[in-house]
């Protein structure tokens, strides 16, 4: 066992503050209530300068908490308080005698691990844990815990390089002008809401035509919120020069270009007339939140149609639903639950957040590294947990090197199929650098086999439907009284039943949608009133509904 004290971090700033949270306060204090805290807490281990004393990390890390609000910001429903003077504990963790430098790492991330992975109370504790793990008690690494309400990724790397800076004694230039509570104030203004409202225009916009999943999966369980995704690094200096020179031929940013691959690829597999990707939008442009340490970080969701003969027309495709996409990633996360869950109702669909992009290129910078070997190099790393199908994190996006990480759900593509994927990502941009590559021989090149759909399986609203699938939740929606299910020559589908409301029905399979990504409810709904020894399908019909009436739409042309 190792040995554990505790010291305090002391820190002082205004005197303690009240207001309103900011938008992404709000909306990441309720994931940090809801999800898994392995997904919402990030995780920095630091190697400590050499003579290190604790008391230097204690005055380092109150230095860090004085001058970040958001550092020490508790949240109470819709009001932040931000603390004016007081103490962080800091765990201090003495690795035992003969570990070594092995024993210091495995003991940081057994401490990381229990920190990260324990959920923060938001209204109680500040949104961030320091561990100091010594040997002899000479302090060695600094182990660091912050969750989504302090810090999205940015904010996380500023104060990470204000820590480095502070615990070597150098000079840090003035914080931040802007902290939570003058954010707050800004985003109530008349500006701020025009801007809200237009996002969640834009949003509602494309939730009302996109697929509500990129992998339509015909299975009934709902996901578990800690499934492990397996990772494959793909590597390539070979696509660097190639991704350069397709964004000079299109106009294109290499993170557009590196995105329409991968929205082009996820459509063509899956056999989707229209992709849909949610980016993690930084939202970061305006001078003044640069260095802002608070959540920013909000989905942008861009939805591109790939109805283009080439490749290049889909990146101007995508290119234009980025910049859409980002410029309507600021909103009220509340507000925006609402609009997801009136167009799911009246779609009779769950949306999933199921392909994820993120660009971290310009965000973080690690050690060179040799060279890939080869063409293209892959690894797969350790797998993690991540809540979405398919997500892909641009790492390095050079002249030298592309380096990307792809997050793969196995439920969705097997080792194979995901390295295929992958790979095939990078050998598309290597066959686009000199030429125009037509959309029809895109998975050609890159070696990706499409997704057969066999029978019953039917595409109706964007969506791919297994009428399999569409029966088993009926089946349960209904509890076991007698139903059918039909499919019309028009797209439709009606339910047939004999007791209970087209709304109560409607709700039932509405609760019922999440993770069945191959299934929606009915558009239709007829109730029937069988006489005595009547078949019941064959009686009167009673009531029925459609968008008209008590179910808001209809399915798409």
């Amino acid at each position: 066992m190792d040995t554990v004290i505790t010291i305090a971090a002391e820190y002082t700033g205004q005197p303690t503050r009240y207001g309103p949270v900011t938008m992404g306060q709000a909306n990441m204090a309720r994931c940090v209530l809801r999800d898994p805290p392995l997904h919402m807490n990030f995780r920095v281990v630091k190697r400590l300068p050499a003579g290190t004393t604790l008391d230097a990390v204690a005055e380092s890390v109150g230095r860090l908490l004085s001058r970040h609000e958001g550092l020490r910001a508790t949240i109470h429903s819709d009001t932040q308080c931000v603390s004016g003077s007081g103490a962080l504990p800091v765990e201090v963790h003495d690795v035992e005698p003969g570990g070594g430098g092995s024993g210091l790492a495995d003991l940081a991330e057994e401490v990381g691990l229990r920190m990260q992975g324990t959920r923060f109370d938001v209204e109680a504790e500040l949104p961030i844990r320091v561990a100091v793990i010594t040997e002899r008690n000479v302090p060695r690494l600094a182990v660091f815990v912050l969750p989504h309400t302090s810090v999205d990724a940015i904010g996380l790397a500023t104060v990470m390089r204000e820590w480095e800076r502070l615990i070597r004694g150098g000079a840090v230039l003035s914080p931040c002008p802007t902290q939570p509570l003058e954010l707050a104030e800004a985003e109530g203004g008349p500006l701020s809401r025009r801007r809200t409202a237009a996002a969640l225009r834009h949003w509602e916009t494309q939730l009302r035509r996109v697929p509500q999943s990129m992998f339509a999966i015909d299975i009934d369980e709902v996901p578990d919120a800690d499934a492990i995704c397996p990772r494959l690094r793909v590597r390539s200096a070979v696509a660097g020069g190639a991704l350069g020179a397709i964004a000079n031929r299109t106009g294109a940013s290499r993170s557009a270009v590196v995105l329409a691959a991968l929205g082009v690829l996820i459509g063509l597999r899956n056999a989707q007339r229209t992709c849909v990707i949610a980016s993690l939008a930084s939202n970061r442009v305006r001078p003044e939140l640069r260095d802002y340490v608070g959540p920013l970080a909000q989905d942008a969701l861009m939805a591109a149609d790939l109805d283009v003969s080439t490749f290049d027309e889909a990146i101007r495709r995508f290119r234009t639903a980025s910049l859409t996409g980002y410029q309507h990633s600021r909103f009220d996360s509340t507000a925006l639950w609402e609009v997801i869950e009136t167009v799911n109702a009246e779609r009779g669909v769950n949306f999933a957040r199921d392909c994820v992009f993120n660009d971290m290129s310009g965000v973080t910078v690690s050690a060179r590294e040799p060279a890939p070997s080869a063409e293209i190099e892959c690894d797969w790393l350790p797998a993690a947990s991540l809540p979405a199908h398919l997500a892909l994190w641009a790492n390095r996006l050079e002249d030298e090197e592309v380096d990307l990480t792809f997050w793969i759900d196995p439920r969705v593509m097997t080792r194979t199929e995901a390295e295929a994927f992958g790979t095939g990502l990078v050998k598309l941009l290597i066959r686009a650098e000199n030429r125009i590559v037509r959309l029809s021989d895109v998975l050609a090149i890159a070696g990706v086999a499409p997704v057969e759909y066999g029978p019953g399986w039917i595409h109706v609203d964007s969506c791919w439907v297994s009428l399999d699938a569409v029966e088993r939740l009926v089946g349960e929606a209904v509890g076991g009284r007698p139903h059918r299910v039909i499919h019309d020559a028009n797209g439709r589908l009606t339910c047939h039943f004999s007791s209970g409301t087209p709304e109560e029905i409607h709700a039932a399979c509405l609760a019922l949608l999440q993770g069945r990504t191959s299934a929606m409810a009915p558009h239709h709904y007829v109730i029937h009133e069988p006489a005595p020894g009547e078949t019941w399908l064959q009686s009167p019909v009673i009531a029925e509904g459609d968008g008209r009436d008590f179910i808001l739409r209809g399915p798409r042309a």
